[in-house]
């Protein structure tokens, strides 16, 4: 063999080692996966539900039939078999559709029955493979909790769903379990299991799912009593008690049986606020520094804040108070209370803020004839702000800006105002002024139109004759 024969050689046979590179080629592609009924009552008729399956891939299908199961929460499970139903069978068809059906036996036992094909379906052959789904589940259904896929089976209308409803107690050494509202639970402290507390349910259980209602009942109403929503705590001793949500048509009955010692009852703390004498303002915003609050039974480390109820007159942030405007500053103190002592009281301190005083000078004649038809109005406040004006009865006289205008006899009352400003307090002073005499009539002409005529009328209240419109 020469050199160049021997070369080509080589060349083919290190050709056929090297193997070409399988195409990635996609699973078949479940379209749909249904079925006729996902909510049976074993106490009805027609128990028959048709299961259907649609496929697709671009090689084919080469299942003749795939197997379907349902179990329910107990691994207690049913199957059946789902056919291709195109007749005669078309292997080269890249869409196919399977079905099959189960009839429920009325022995089965309530519950959710989830349901899947547990062989999967297959392509044919493509680039040298066959592709599988492998197990292929239902689809999510439902936002039922617990029941999100598959067929709901219940007897009597119920379902009878065996499902945690209720989560808790937020307290003690459950804090550890997961919660939905992790803003609310665990709860960042334990009940005060002493007379004269309430026990609110809601406040360390969690409703899991949100077609149930908490209750709450006593088997020692000697110690603590219920109204089925909160309990009572009313004597010392041991209070047993069960958190429960009761059966619905799709949940079990669950209950939490709780056993707590009562102790004596709390002192309720009193709280030390100093009271503050009134204080002119002049110069606003000002801030001030309160005096520390404390409540019995604490450390003089347990500070209690105060909380403004004016903040259009004043904004607490801790002791700081500021000082946005004169006026009655009403502040809140409450303690939180502890194992020993309970809330105190809401006690109120009140700071006034007084605002400079001001006067109006206004002057008016007594009298008035209707025939000058207007008078200026010249008050004038000593802070130097502008004074606006009201008068009654509009019958007689009105205002416009700073003149009164006089429309008939009678007697006409005006008050001046000043309005303050946050350290100058408002003032308002009243004149009075007969008015006599009668206003003169004031005529006026108008131009009336019919067709081509037009006509001029003129009087104190021209009107236009019949059949004439009056010119815009």
């Amino acid at each position: 063999m020469n050199y160049r024969l021997a070369a080509l050689v080589s060349i083919i046979a290190m050709s056929a080692l090297i193997k070409t590179p399988a195409v990635a080629v996609d699973k078949p592609s479940i379209e749909s996966f249904s079925a006729s009924q996902i909510d049976i009552d074993l106490n009805n008729k027609d128990l028959k539900i048709t299961f259907e399956v649609i496929v697709s891939h671009v090689a084919g299908i080469e299942n003749r039939s795939t197997t379907l199961v349902l179990t329910n929460t107990r691994n207690y499970s049913i199957s059946t078999s789902l056919f291709r139903i195109d007749t005669p069978i078309d292997y080269t068809k890249t869409r196919v559709v399977f079905q099959g059906t189960i009839d429920f036996p009325r022995t089965f036992e309530p519950g959710v029955y989830t349901y899947s094909l547990i062989d999967g379906l297959t392509s044919n052959l493509i680039n040298g493979s066959k592709v599988s789904t492998n197990t292929v589940s239902g689809p999510i259904l439902r936002n039922l909790k617990g029941a999100e896929s598959g067929i709901l089976v219940r007897s009597g209308g119920f379902l009878d769903l065996d499902y945690l409803t209720i989560n808790g107690p937020a307290y003690g050494l459950q804090t550890n379990k997961t919660y939905i509202n992790t803003a609310k639970y665990p709860s960042p402290t334990d009940p005060v299991w002493k007379v004269g507390e309430i026990f609110t349910p809601s406040d360390y259980f969690e409703e899991v799912v949100p077609d149930v209602r908490i209750e709450i009942n006593t088997s020692s109403p000697k110690v603590c009593t219920t109204d089925g929503k909160a309990m009572k705590l009313v004597a010392i001793g041991e209070c047993t008690f069960t958190i429960s949500t009761p059966r619905t048509k799709d949940y079990k009955a669950r209950s939490i049986l709780q056993t707590v010692l009562i102790t004596a009852e709390r002192s309720i703390q009193k709280l030390f606020v100093q009271e503050i004498p009134p204080r002119k303002v002049q110069n606003l915003p000002i801030t001030l520094t309160l005096s520390a609050v404390y409540a019995s039974g604490t450390t003089a480390v347990e500070n209690i804040f105060p909380k403004s109820k004016t903040p259009e007159i004043c904004a607490v942030a801790g002791y700081s108070l500021k000082v946005i405007s004169g006026g009655d500053c009403v502040l809140t103190y409450q303690s939180f209370g502890n194992n020993s002592y309970r809330p105190s009281e809401i006690y109120t301190q009140t700071i006034v803020f007084e605002k400079a005083i001001q006067t109006i000078s206004f002057t008016l004649p007594t009298t008035a004839k209707v025939t000058d038809k207007t008078i200026n109005l010249t008050a004038t406040s000593s802070s130097g702000n502008q004074v606006s004006y009201i008068s009654t009865p509009i019958s007689i006289c009105t205002i416009s800006g700073s003149v009164l205008n006089l429309l008939q006899a009678g007697n006409c009352s005006i008050t001046a105002t000043q309005v303050g400003t946050p350290t100058i307090a408002p003032v308002s002073t009243t004149a009075n002024i007969t008015l006599t005499g009668t206003k003169v009539a004031t005529k006026r002409t108008i131009t009336c139109v019919k067709g081509k005529k037009t006509k001029k009328v003129s009087g104190t209240n021209p009107k236009c004759p019949k059949g004439y419109k009056i010119k815009r």
